[in-house]
């Protein structure tokens, strides 16, 4: 077996030599992929403090690491560098992307190695799809963070930068420069059918820490339905749905504690799970608990009265000035779950699409798919009617908001509809009020390259960078 080396485009990871760790045996292989396959660090810090589902509010405190969040919140071109200069926040998040860059190379060590190795083949297919299924996620997200969104109407993806795409264990000391958006996405799309076909009929669950067919076939959904392959969005959507955890009924689910859930959604508690990963970015630094940020009023109005979504996802805090708590996340989980409701809201949105091509059928499964999920969120609930294909898109996209708030995929979301005007008020240390704007497709849809990537990979281009964002006092 060749010596495998944890080497990377300027030193995204440190060299290990073959004596320190040299796997010979698919269960080692395994150990791998269980120890640095799966990130246990944030892979995305950032993006969820740039949508409209947060506002400023009156703040009970201010110090360096909200002064830092504030440069996030304002879309401020230099941010990396505030944060960098930020003593109190943790290596953890300010390395976020080159971390990103270490797991892929960890899978990347298990995809070209594995099939060399000593163990029985079914043993290898489960390793294999494994270490396929997160390269793919990897990748994902950080095409759609530091790219322009692949269904962009005004650009090609062929022509578009996306990310470094490094799919070898050794890599050139030049570094590596950016893909296209579109090579990218042809990446992770092989990975992704790969890892679905790795793990055929077997159906078998080897914890929600790992990943299997449900989740497979989850972010196959996911992927297909950021390319707009509306078709492969059903199919993955259904086979995952076949095997994934029931919808949790919220008329009889109740947070345990509101000043310390330990069984919010995102949560190995929490009877949707099927995948949970990540150290969550909603805590330590980035809690937005008695900070100057704080949930938007435009997000909390989307909850109608019998939207038990209240109470459960977020909770009025009884204070004007902060108007809202956030219940999904939980002291000691992690930052992503992966949820039966994203499987229903994928596919309701492939059929809403299908139906604007005129496939009436299509805007029925869409509704049905609609009426599924909100009848197991409310408390006393009538089933919706097909209305036209404008109406039916509108209400999606308030659904997949509503019930989607703060798990990574708004601002995400809001690339792939357009890249809408976007406002944030923050209020400063004195009690004024200032006025920042993302306006329509701004520069800062895109996230800058970190300064530290830069700097260990000169073959990076960065990103058109915005003027630097002056406030207007209301």
């Amino acid at each position: 077996m060749a010596a495998m080396m944890l080497t990377a485009c300027g030193d995204f990871l440190e060299e290990v030599s073959q004596d320190e760790f040299e796997p010979k045996t698919a269960s080692s292989f395994q150990e791998l992929m269980n120890g640095e396959g799966y990130m246990m660090n944030p892979v995305d810090p950032i993006t969820y403090m740039m949508d409209d589902d947060v506002q400023g509010c009156k703040g009970s405190l201010w110090d360096d690491v909200l002064s830092a969040r504030q440069a996030i919140f304002e879309w401020q071109p230099d941010y990396w560098q505030v944060e960098n200069d930020c003593q109190s926040i943790s290596m953890f998040i300010k390395n976020s992307y080159m971390n990103t860059y270490k797991t892929i190379a960890a899978c990347n060590i298990i995809i070209e190695n594995l099939p060399g190795s000593d163990g029985p083949q079914t043993d290898k297919d489960i390793t294999m799809a494994e270490a396929k299924t997160m390269r793919a996620f990897y990748y994902w997200r950080l095409v759609n963070t530091y790219a322009l969104p692949y269904n962009d109407k005004q650009t090609n993806p062929e022509n578009n930068l996306g990310v470094p795409l490094v799919t070898a264990s050794e890599v050139k000391d030049e570094g590596v420069p950016r893909a296209s958006v579109a090579e990218v996405y042809a990446q992770i799309i092989s990975d992704i059918e790969d890892a679905c076909a790795l793990f055929g009929n077997n159906t078998s669950s080897r914890g929600i820490y790992r990943i299997n067919y449900t989740s497979a076939h989850l972010l196959a959904s996911r992927i297909y339905l950021f390319t707009e392959q509306w078709d492969k969005v059903i199919e993955h959507a259904t086979k995952a749905m076949a095997t994934a955890p029931a919808l949790v009924n919220l008329k009889s689910y109740n947070i345990d504690n509101t000043l310390t859930p330990t069984n919010g959604v995102i949560s190995k508690k929490f009877g949707e799970t099927i995948f949970i990963c990540g150290m969550k970015a909603m805590s330590g630094d980035y809690s937005l608990t008695g900070t100057p940020f704080g949930v938007s009023k435009e997000l909390g109005n989307l909850y109608e009265t019998m939207d038990r979504r209240m109470n459960t996802y977020i909770m009025p805090s009884g204070y004007d000035y902060y108007p809202y708590r956030i219940l999904k996340n939980c002291n000691d989980e992690h930052e992503y779950t992966w949820r039966t409701a994203e499987l229903y809201l994928n596919r309701a949105e492939a059929y809403m699409n299908l139906y604007f091509q005129g496939n009436q059928e299509a805007g029925q499964k869409a509704i049905d798919d609609l009426n599924t999920l909100r009848s197991n969120r409310y408390r006393v609930y009538t089933n919706m009617e097909l209305t036209t294909p404008e109406e039916l898109q509108q209400l999606l996209r308030d659904e997949r908001r509503r019930e989607l708030c703060f798990e990574g995929f708004r601002f995400f979301d809001l690339k792939r509809y357009g890249m809408p005007r976007i406002e944030h008020t923050l209020i400063g240390e004195s009690g004024a009020a200032f006025l920042y704007v993302l306006e329509e497709r701004d520069p800062s849809y895109c996230v800058p390259l970190p300064d530290n990537a830069l700097e260990h990979n000169e073959s990076l281009v960065q990103n058109p960078l915005a003027n630097r964002r002056v406030g207007v006092q209301q």
